[in-house]
Order: structure tokens, then sequence, then C-alpha cells
């Protein structure tokens, strides 16, 4: 079978991989000159810098982990990623079990009986999908630095702040809720999507169709014994990690594991027909031929490209809809190490996550020297780069390396109204990437979609599969 991917960023060359190794021909078509969207990393000044600031996620048993062990033959070496603090007057770990929320310094002690207190109460009665984390903490009465608090962990869970950020998304980013009990609730069509075997493997079909038909309120409630047991325990973020050499080991991995598989970079997608069963996809240099579909793109992008498929094209006005984040990276090169301990912070102001790369691995800066990483949500170049000086006591103009990036995160935000293309949208055309799961972030998200993905699509051609290779 002859399979298009569309884009080669995380979701495409994951895609790719699989498929190929499953025994189809597969095509990767990507824009740009280099294939790996984020999932890259490129040299400044003698520096390896990655596609903004990474943390790869789930590395316990998460999506990435389970594709990689399946399919690619080489492994990224994953250096533990440490704890994430806040920086106020000095650094605090971010609170997330109930006796961290009680002991923490980032809140003043009258907002922590409150909001640990308001925390069980939502893990006990539910909440609607749609509440937004303003929704909760508006009527709480908290000071300005707890709101401030909740503000900017919510960009740094949806890219937006807490008005629009859900409430499903914080618990399931702090580790309260595991994303699998959210998920059959965020697709647009509730009554077939859930029972999707990529979801259902997990449940029984009985239990899938109660939790549907209850709703996410009462599923909350009937599972608030097992959340607040983990929320009064001591459980942190799941296992996380750093890939040495960056993110770009994670990248080189993949393609150097791909068979049946062609590369081709420059080559952007203009128009993708469909005459009977066959899809032809023009680019300005060629016209490919494919019987199947697997568009890694943004999914916002669709209704420019994909011409005269109706069932791709009714979905054209929520694709259309589709909210995103921009992000702004400064890499910092230079002889002193502003964040010398293995983990990252975030900053509230101005809602950044910073790190120093080249903790994990040296190799990463030239000798002695470091290298350092600033991603800041929604905000203004020059508006980073105040914050930056300001914060560290620093003047950008005098360090040894200064490297600015505008990228786009995740293609949709975990937003309040938010669209998720479901990954099959018809039985030869499918979408992947971070507009297609709203699971975890990322790298991690990406690969969410592709498990997906693969699932919808044995299910589809199981009976016409090529032997495994």
């Amino acid at each position: 079978m002859k399979i298009i991917v569309v884009g080669g960023g995380t979701s495409g060359i994951l895609s790719a991989l699989a498929l190929g190794k499953e025994g189809h021909e597969v095509l990767v078509l990507e824009k740009n000159d280099k294939i790996g969207g984020l999932c890259r990393s490129e040299t400044i000044d003698g520096y390896t810098v990655d596609i903004g600031v990474h943390a790869i996620t789930m590395l316990n048993n998460g999506p990435l982990t389970r594709l990689l062990d399946k399919y690619s033959q080489y492994l990224p070496n994953f250096k533990p990623y440490g704890e994430y603090y806040i920086r106020t007057d000095q650094l605090h770990k971010i609170p997330v079990s109930m006796h961290e929320w009680m002991t923490t310094a980032v809140i003043p002690h009258k907002d922590k009986l409150l909001v640990t207190s308001k925390i069980i109460d939502l893990m006990t009665v539910g909440f609607d999908k749609e509440a937004s984390v303003c929704d909760i903490v508006k009527d709480l009465n908290l000071s300005e630095p707890t709101l401030e608090f909740f503000d900017t962990f919510s960009y740094f869970l949806s890219g937006e702040g807490m008005d629009k950020t859900p409430l499903w998304r914080l618990f399931t980013g702090a580790g309260y809720i595991p994303e699998d009990d959210i998920i059959p609730f965020i697709y647009n069509d509730l009554r077939i999507n859930p029972l999707r075997k990529s979801i259902s493997k997990k449940f029984d079909s009985g239990r899938l169709w109660n939790m549907v038909d209850d709703g996410l309120l009462k599923s909350i409630k009937n599972k608030s014994k097992k959340y607040i047991t983990k929320f009064m325990g001591e459980a942190r973020f799941g296992s996380q990690g750093y890939p040495m050499g960056g993110v770009q080991s994670i990248c080189n991995c993949v393609c150097n594991s791909m068979i049946n598989t062609t590369l081709k970079t420059n080559e952007e997608v203009l128009k993708i027909t469909q005459e009977e069963n066959t899809y032809y996809v023009y680019t300005k240099n060629d016209i490919y031929k494919a019987d199947v579909i697997i568009y890694s793109a943004p999914a916002v992008t669709i209704p420019n490209v994909v011409k005269n498929v109706e069932e791709v094209n009714s979905y054209n006005e929520k694709f259309k809809n589709i909210k995103f984040s921009e992000s702004t990276t400064i890499w910092v090169g230079d002889e002193e190490n502003y964040f010398p301990y293995i983990g990252s912070e975030v900053w509230v102001d101005y809602p950044c996550w910073a790190t120093t790369t080249s903790n994990y691995d040296p190799w990463l800066a030239p000798k002695g020297k470091h290298l350092m990483g600033f991603s800041f949500v929604n905000s203004k170049e020059e508006d980073a780069i105040i914050s930056i000086e300001n914060k560290l006591n620093i003047n950008l103009d005098k360090v040894d390396m200064l490297h600015i990036q505008k990228t786009i995160p995740e293609h949709a935000s975990c937003a309040i109204d938010q669209f998720f293309v479901y990954p099959k949208v018809k039985n030869n055309f499918y979408v992947v990437g971070t507009d297609s799961d709203p699971r975890s972030m990322g790298v991690t998200r990406a690969s969410y979609s592709v498990e997906m993905m693969l699932s919808e699509f044995k299910n589809t051609y199981q009976n016409n599969l090529p032997p495994k290779l």
C-alpha cells in the first residue's frame, strides 16, 4: 500500500517509521529543508540548541517509549529531568501533592487550605468539561500571588491563561486524574469515538458506554476515592527525561530506523485531490499518487490544501477555528550557568520555562560554556529579553551566544471550546499531531496521536496488511 505522510515533524516521522516497518511503501513530504519539525536541534556558534525547550514525559510507559521500543532499531539515551521550580525570592518546588500545597512557600498561608480543600471538593463532586481554572479559583478570594501562580501554570498546560484553560487539563497535568479517563469526553463525537479500539482497549465497551452516558461529572465522582488518595500521597510528575545530544537524537533514532520510506525535503504540499480510491498530491516540483494520506501538517491548513474530499472537507470550519499559541524561545550561551541544577524553573511575571540543557549533556556547549533556554508563551520578544535581564541581572548584549526562535509548539491549544481532530477522518485519510490528541504536550502528545492513528489504521486494513518486517 502506498502511503504519503504530509509533514516531517514528530508525528510524521513516527508514523512513517511504524507504517514502513508494517510493510507499506511510505513517502514523507516536508516543506522545510530539514526533517524533524520541533523534534530537531541546530548548531549556533558552536552550541547545539533545540527548537524550543523540551522535557520528554512519560518515559516509564508512555506513547513515545512504546513506539520506539516496538519499531525503532535505535533508542535515545535519556537523562532524568529533575524537579520543576518556581522562582520568587528563591527557588521553590512547584506544589503537586496535598502535603506540598500545605507547606509550599509559593502561595501565602491563608490560601493553602482554600486550595487543598477545593481540589478535594472537585474530586468529590466532579466538574464540567467546559469549566475553566478561572471559574473555580475566582470565588475563593485568593491573593494576587496565588492567582498569578495558577495563571502561569495554566499557560504551560494549555498555552492559554487560566480563563481559557479547562480545569480537566490542570487535573491531568498535575497527575491527579489519568488522561485516559478524560479523553472519551474530549472528541466531538462522543457516541462513536470513545468506542474506538485505541481508547477502549483499556476498558470493556460496557464500561465506556457507562462513562459516556454518565458524563464527565459523574465519572469523576465514581473514581473520586482513587484520585483523592493519589493527591494525598507524595506522587510527583511522571517519569521525565532529556535526551543526550538534544532532541535531534530522537529524530535521528527514528529516521535511521526507517525502512520502505523515502524522505523528501523542500516539498511543500500545495493541493491534495482524490479520484476514486487514489489521492493525488501536488507540490511545486511533482505530483505523487497514494492510497492513504497521513496528514501531519497543522490541521488548520487542511481547508487550503485538501480539495473535493467530502468527508474531510465537512470539517473545514472546525479546522479553520483551531486555536494555537505562539512561543518565543531565547537561547543563551555563556561562561556563567544561571541554573546550576538538574531541572527547570517557571517564571510568573512573563510566563517562562527556563533550563540549562548543558547540565544534562555538556557537549551541547563549547568547553567551559553553558547553554540555557528560555521559552516564553505569547510574549513579545522585547519583553522576553527584558524579563531575562531583570530576573538574572545580566546584559544579553554581552553573552557569548544569543539565538531567538519563534515557534508554534502545539498545533492545537488545550483551551475551552477547542476542537480536536479524531485521527481517523475517513478510511484512507488520517490526521496526526498535537491537533489530534489532547493528552500531555509536545513530543509525547504527538506520539499519542500516532498510536491512535495506527490502531485505527490496523482496524481498517487488518485483512489487507502485508507481512510485518
